[in-house]
Formats: structure tokens, sequence, C-alpha cells
């Protein structure tokens, strides 16, 4: 038995974690902090809150608030180049995936040359960045603890895979009372990316003992705690769940890799426009149903987490009772079509094009044609 296993950054869990922000930078001797986040999170009072801390620690604090969904490269060049120029000595990401990607991106270029296009795909980056502290306000990406980052290209109209030793964070503060209050929609999209990650990660051909522990009971957590989290806000135990949940398939996915799921959401998103977990919760139940075919073992363990008893049952039988338990999910939450999201039909003969094209698909289990991936966008439809 043989596998390589980690992550890059060092992790704080748990309500108030995010306090230890002014302490760490405080430990590393930083003068400068570029901090990134979108308005959104700015506007719910956590980004002064954070700052207060940084600043209270003596630290002087440069603020870069145009972080977009699916972060595009030219904002990254322009806050990196905003970065350079202030000098600064740490980077701090506050928010959900796209922040914390972005953040990712730009501290990639404060040690390696322009353009960020050029590190597209495994081991570009050649020189780590400062010293980056992640803050994730969602349950979703796991960005914090994954050595990816996820940018669109602009003039290819494609989303760019970096990842490497030097591109991952270097403190990870999951705090889940970070996520109070977020939005029901946004809170179901980004809980079934985390699902996503779980399961994927499970069935990748590279999974191994240490990813698959972290796959299956991520999945076993985040499906007991989602519908709690999307319908109550507030609650704190579904909250801090779904953050461990997330933070598990992080662990897991971070060392075995995704699939057929990402590979088809990242054209989706890219020239769509989708949420990425949109994108992915829209996907997940036909992949997994189209990947139960050459994993029906882990299609059965997968069952096994999600509480369902298939111990009598046909391949065939638990794998639509898994297909099932997700759509039912999904509909619970308020996931939507593909239609109900504004993707044409016209499209799906170049995002079929494209997912063939993506990394994440050496990983699946079942290697498919065009032809396959636009059936499956086409159920989802």
């Amino acid at each position: 038995m043989n596998f390589v296993f980690g992550i890059p950054a060092f992790t704080y869990f748990g309500e108030g974690s995010s306090k230890q922000v002014g302490k760490i930078v405080k430990s590393l001797n930083c003068k400068k902090a570029f901090c990134v986040y979108d308005r959104g999170v700015k506007a719910a009072g956590i980004v002064d809150q954070l700052i207060g801390i940084i600043k209270g620690a003596g630290i002087e604090v440069i603020e870069y608030d145009g972080v977009l969904p699916n972060p595009p490269d030219t904002i990254v060049e322009e806050a990196a180049q905003i970065a350079r120029g202030a000098h600064i000595d740490v980077v701090v990401a506050i928010g959900g995936g796209s922040s914390i990607d972005c953040a990712k991106a730009i501290n990639i270029l404060l040690a390696n040359p322009s353009p960020i296009n050029q590190y597209d795909g495994p081991d570009k980056v050649q020189k780590p960045g400062k010293p980056l502290i992640a803050i994730p306000t969602t349950a979703g990406t796991s960005s914090e603890v994954t050595r990816v980052t996820v940018i669109t290209d602009t003039k290819q109209i494609k989303k760019m895979v970096i990842l490497g030793q030097n591109v991952g964070a270097t403190y990870a503060l999951i705090d889940p009372l970070l996520t109070l209050g977020l939005p029901p929609a946004i809170t179901a999209a980004t809980g079934m990316d985390a699902l996503t990650h779980a399961i994927e990660s499970y069935t990748s051909v590279t999974a191994s003992v240490a990813t698959e522990i972290n796959s299956l009971k991520a999945i076993e957590i985040i499906v007991n705690n989602l519908p709690n989290a999307v319908k109550n806000g507030s609650d704190k135990e579904a909250r801090s769940n779904m953050m461990l949940g997330c933070l598990l398939a992080g662990i897991a996915f971070c060392n075995a890799d995704l699939g057929l799921v990402h590979a088809i959401a990242h054209p989706l998103s890219a020239h769509c426009g989708l949420a990425h977990g949109d994108a992915n919760a829209a996907m997940l139940p036909y992949v997994v149903a189209y990947n139960a075919a050459v994993v029906p073992e882990k299609t059965r363990d997968i069952a096994s987490a999600m509480g369902i008893d298939v111990k009598d049952k046909s391949p065939e039988e638990a794998a639509e009772m898994v297909f099932k338990a997700i759509k039912d999910l999904s509909g619970e939450i308020g996931i939507r079509p593909l239609k109900d999201l504004g993707v044409p039909r016209t499209i799906f003969d170049t995002i079929a094009e494209d997912a063939l094209k993506e990394g994440a698909l050496m990983f699946n289990p079942r290697k498919p044609s065009k032809e396959e991936i636009m059936a499956l966008l086409e159920q989802a439809f």
C-alpha cells in the first residue's frame, strides 16, 4: 500500500477560531497585511470585525474588495499589482471560495511573475508566496485547506486549475460562527459543493485509505446537517457540523482529487456564469448514477454513509436509491436544474467538448464520451 497524504494549511477549527488572526499575524512578524474579500462579506460586518483584530495587533491593513464570483484573471492581476506596490508581507483571505481562490492566485504573483495564466495545471508555481491566512465564511469549497486555486481565463473562457505545493494557504481559521445567517440559497449550493467533494474524492481512482475515511465521514455529516443549516441559518450545531464536513471533504479531495462532476461544472461556470456550487449540485446525482456501474461497492458505501439500507439490494437497486436520495436532498434544499439556472441547450456541445479537456476527468472511475456527457447534461436540464 502506497499513498501520499497532506494538506498545506495549519488549521484552527471551532467557534471563535477566526479571532486567532491577530495573534498569528503578530507571530509572523508582519507589518502590512493585504486583506482580500468581496463586498457581500463586508456588508455582513465580518470584514470590519476581523480587520479590527489585525489592526489591534499593530498591523497596517491594505484592503481589496474587488473579488467576483468565479474570479477572473483580470482582478487577480489588478490586485497583485496593488499588493506588490504596497510591499505587503502577509495575505488574509476573508470569504467564500472565490475570495480564498483569488487570494491564493494573488499570492502566487507576489513571488512569481505575471500573468497568472501561465500557471494553469499542476506544479507550475516555482516559488512560495507570502504567508496566507484563509478565513472561510461558507461551508463549501474547502479552498482554505487545499493546494488548488481555480481562476477564470477570460480570453480562453475556461477555468484554470492551478495546483501544487506552493499554492495553498499557510493557515486556515475555520470558524462556524462566521456562517451564521448565510442565506439559504448560498448555504444549499455551497453545501452541495462540499458533498460533491466528498463523493467524488471517494470514487476517485487515486483514493486511498486516508482519503476514504474522510470522504465517508464527510458524506455522513453533510447529509445529516445540510437541510437544517438551510432551513435555520442560526442553527449553531448544524453550521458547525457543515464546516466540519466541508473540512473533511477538503482533506480528502486535496489528496484524492475529484471527477466528472467538476469536469462538467467548470465549463458550465465559465460559459454560463453559474456559481460553482450550483453547477456541481445540478450535475451530482446524474454523474453518481453514471459512475455506479463501474464502482458498485463504493456506491453501496456512499449509500451507507447517507443512512440508506442497501444490504439486500442489487447493485442497480443500490445505485437507484443513492440517486433518489441525492435528488430528494437537492429538492428539499431548493437546488435548481440547469434550465432554471439559465443554461441553454445550445451550449451543451461546447460544455461537453470542454469537459473532456478538464484535468479532473482523469480521476473519474469511468471515462465518458462526448455523447455521454451531453446525455448527462440533458438529464440535468
